[in-house]
C-alpha cells in the first residue's frame, strides 16, 4: 500500500480537480469510486492512479456525459501512475488516454473521429447530422458526440497538436445540431403562442455547444426555445426573461468558475415567475443546488414539463 507521503487527502484532491470535497465522497458513495488507500490513522487517501481515473471522469462530465455513466466507463480501467509521487499526478492524469479509449466501441463513433483528424469538415457535418436524425439528439449527443469532441480534445491535449482538429470537430457538430433544430422545427411545428424555454450560460461560460444539443431535443419536442447562448450577462439576461416570459429558463455551468450563484440568485427574482433549471459540472460542484439535472435528457424531461404546465 502506499505511505501517506505518497497519497493526497479528499480536500487535497478537490482541490486539484476544481470540486468540492462533498462531490468526492458524492461519487465514492453513489458510483463506488473509493480511493484505493487508507493513512496509517484509517483516513481516505488518493493514489496518483486515483487521481487520474477522478480527472478522466471529469472530463467525460464537462463534456456532457451523465455522471453515472462516465464514473461506469473509468470505474475499472487502470490508470498507470509514470511516478510514484502524487505531486506529478497531475501530469500523469493529462498523459493519459482514457478518455479516447472509452469511447463507446461503435463504429460510427470512430467513423466521426476520423473523419475529423482527416480534416473532412463537409462529411463530417452531413455524418452528425444523418446521426441525429437517425437516433435522435440525445442518444446522438451521448453515444457519439461527447465521444468524439472528448477524443479529438484529449488527442490535443495529448500531443499538443491538432488543435485545428477540436475546432473542425466542434464547428462541425455545432453545424449538425443546428440543421438539426430546424428541420426538428419544420416537422413538428410548435405552438407559437406557448411560452418559450430560454436556454444560456451566465458571463463566464463560453462552452455552449450543449444548449445546442438541448435545443434540438426540445425541437424534436415540439417545444418552443430561444437559445441566448454563451456569456449573457445577468443584467441581459434577467432582461430578456422580463421581455420574453418564458415558461423555463435553463442555465449550463461547464466549470466551477462560470457558476455563479449570487446570478442564479439574482435571475430567480426575475419575474414572471417561471421554472429554473440549472445543468452541468460547474453547479454540481457547489453541491447540486436546486433545479439541477445530471442529464441532457433529465434537462428535456423537465423542461418539456415546465412548457406544458
Amino acid at each position: 500500500m502506499p505511505t501517506d507521503t505518497e497519497t493526497l487527502t479528499v480536500s487535497a484532491v478537490a482541490r486539484r480537480l476544481g470540486i468540492a470535497a462533498p462531490t468526492l465522497r458524492s461519487w465514492e458513495r453513489r458510483y463506488g469510486l473509493r480511493p484505493s488507500a487508507r493513512s496509517t490513522g484509517g483516513h481516505r487517501r488518493y493514489s496518483a492512479e486515483d487521481l487520474a481515473r477522478l480527472r478522466a471522469m471529469l472530463k467525460l462530465v464537462n463534456a456532457g456525459v451523465p455522471t453515472a455513466e462516465a464514473a461506469s466507463t473509468v470505474r475499472d480501467r487502470i490508470y498507470p501512475a509514470r511516478s510514484p509521487n502524487v505531486t506529478s499526478a497531475t501530469s500523469v492524469a493529462e498523459g493519459t488516454r482514457a478518455p479516447v479509449v472509452r469511447r463507446p466501441p461503435k463504429v460510427e463513433s470512430a467513423d466521426l473521429f476520423q473523419l475529423a483528424n482527416a480534416m473532412d469538415g463537409d462529411r463530417l457535418t452531413h455524418e452528425v447530422a444523418r446521426s441525429l436524425d437517425r437516433s435522435g439528439a440525445v442518444e446522438a449527443w451521448t453515444s457519439r458526440l461527447v465521444p468524439l469532441l472528448v477524443g479529438v480534445g484529449e488527442q490535443w491535449e495529448r500531443t499538443g497538436e491538432c488543435v485545428e482538429v477540436e475546432h473542425l470537430a466542434t464547428d462541425a457538430v455545432a453545424g449538425g445540431l443546428r440543421y438539426h433544430t430546424r428541420r426538428a422545427v419544420e416537422r413538428h411545428k410548435p405552438d407559437q403562442s406557448a411560452r418559450p424555454v430560454v436556454l444560456a450560460c451566465l458571463e463566464l461560460e463560453d462552452h455552449a455547444l450543449p444548449l445546442l444539443a438541448l435545443a434540438a431535443a426540445l425541437a424534436e419536442r415540439g417545444v418552443r426555445v430561444q437559445t441566448l447562448g454563451a456569456a449573457t450577462p445577468i443584467n441581459s439576461l434577467s432582461a430578456a426573461v422580463r421581455r420574453i416570459r418564458p415558461a423555463a429558463v435553463f442555465i449550463w455551468s461547464s466549470a466551477p468558475r462560470t457558476a455563479d450563484l449570487e446570478s442564479l440568485r439574482t435571475l430567480a427574482r426575475t419575474r414572471p415567475s417561471y421554472s429554473l433549471v440549472i445543468g452541468g459540472p460547474g453547479w454540481q460542484s457547489l453541491g447540486e443546488p436546486a433545479g439541477w439535472v445530471a442529464s441532457l435528457s433529465e434537462a428535456v424531461d423537465a423542461l418539456v414539463a415546465a412548457a406544458r404546465r
